[in-house]
């Protein structure tokens, strides 16, 4: 632990003594207990090791929950310094008693409390999710950081987002972009991944963005930068021509019956919609994958209804319910768009529906169906462009 108690009831942290003043409160021989259990430590310090304190026995205190070894020390050192830097009011380490919980930071701005969680390793969802609904039992809200050797980046704007990452997204309110927030020890820098487009189960893309600490606010760490529409669907030109193309020698279970199925409708990949896998915010939530449930939808409902007739989303609802997730899976999203009515949001902005309520549509137009595969890529480029000129939409761009 970085904090202890001196005899006189103070709080005392080493990190932010020097070393000879370290080497004199060793040789004063003062008494130190953990500010949790109240049993006696003792000062670990040296070149090699963060100046913290040690428990003299091992007995069982809240203080070792989490313990993540010096990475995840050094990091919790420094996002402590970068807040009290900008003369907010910071505590590290307090013990909460109603909760009888440790946050590795709790940060007072105006009336807002904000318990800050440094997390390196990796733990359960369960636990994550215990931890979060107490905080916010007693109106403290929670802010997760990453380890950034949880970052595992593929290009510059696409990355790994694995079950455990899943966990760490973020999204305060509707009007802010789901983000992750990322902290290296080793650089001092924050690193934000915002404007999340799910590609497959465990891939995104997203703009990600390095501060060095000194140089960035906590506030400005909620500021969203977006993805404009021509990034966005120039990088998902990408991706469409990889789904189209690329060679299906081993497929997954799911991905079999997937092609099963579509045999069964007399239809194969390269003959699908260009409307079908096309990128949406809110399929985070989402436990099947966009080709998976974007093409039913467009198979069974869509090309069924007659140019003049009506869709309602609303009466839809069992379909997200039985393709999304728990909300067990997603502890920090407070809110999220319906996948449906972002999904037909662009169909509308594409003219082939339009909509005449929040959960209406009446079909405008024919679904063009591709017959070969240089046919669907060369529809999929023209869809893609028009959403790229398009000048309204859900969000802001």
């Amino acid at each position: 632990m970085l904090q202890a108690i001196d005899r006189y009831g103070n709080k005392v942290t080493l990190f932010t003594k020097s070393f000879q003043e370290i080497v004199d409160i060793k040789k004063s021989e003062q008494d130190f207990l953990c500010p949790v259990c109240k049993g006696a430590v003792y000062i670990r310090a040296g070149k090699k090791v963060i100046p913290h304190f040690a428990h003299r026995s091992i007995k069982e205190c809240r203080s070792f929950e989490g313990g993540e070894g010096v990475y995840h020390e050094q990091g919790k050192m420094l996002l402590f310094k970068w807040l009290r830097e900008q003369n907010l009011v910071v505590q590290l380490e307090p013990y909460v008693k109603e909760i009888k919980q440790r946050p590795d930071l709790l940060l007072n701005i105006g009336k807002k409390r904000i318990a800050i969680e440094y997390q390196c390793a990796t733990i359960s969802p369960e636990v994550l999710k215990a931890r979060t609904e107490g905080y916010r039992s007693i109106g403290i809200t929670p802010l997760w950081v990453l380890g950034a050797k949880h970052l595992q980046r593929s290009s510059t704007n696409k990355l790994r987002v694995n079950t455990f990452i899943q966990f760490f997204i973020h999204q305060f309110s509707l009007d802010i972009s789901p983000r992750i927030f990322f902290l290296c020890p080793s650089t001092k820098q924050i690193i934000i991944v915002q404007d999340l487009y799910m590609v497959t189960k465990q891939s995104a893309l997203g703009i990600l963005t390095a501060h060095t600490l000194p140089q960035v606010s906590f506030l400005e760490l909620f500021q969203d930068t977006l993805f404009t529409r021509e990034k966005l669907y120039t990088l998902w030109d990408k991706e469409k021509l990889v789904f189209r193309t690329k060679p299906r020698n081993r497929l997954s279970n799911q991905e079999l019956r997937w092609h099963r199925w579509l045999y069964s409708k007399n239809l194969y990949l390269h003959t699908l919609p260009s409307i079908i896998y096309l990128p949406l915010r809110s399929q985070i939530i989402m436990q099947s994958p966009l080709w998976k449930w974007q093409s039913r939808w467009v198979i069974e409902q869509l090309v069924w209804c007659k140019i003049g007739g009506a869709i309602n989303i609303e009466s839809q609802a069992p379909i997200i319910h039985q393709n999304s997730r728990s909300n067990e899976d997603f502890p920090l999203i407070s809110d999220t768009y319906n996948p449906l009515q972002e999904y037909m949001s662009i169909l509308h902005q594409l003219c082939i529906f339009r909509q005449q309520s929040k959960t209406t549509f009446v079909k405008q137009a024919a679904i063009y169906f591709p017959t070969t595969i240089d046919e669907a890529v060369a529809a999929d480029k023209r869809l893609l462009r028009k959403l790229k000129k398009q000048n309204k939409g859900m969000f802001r761009r």
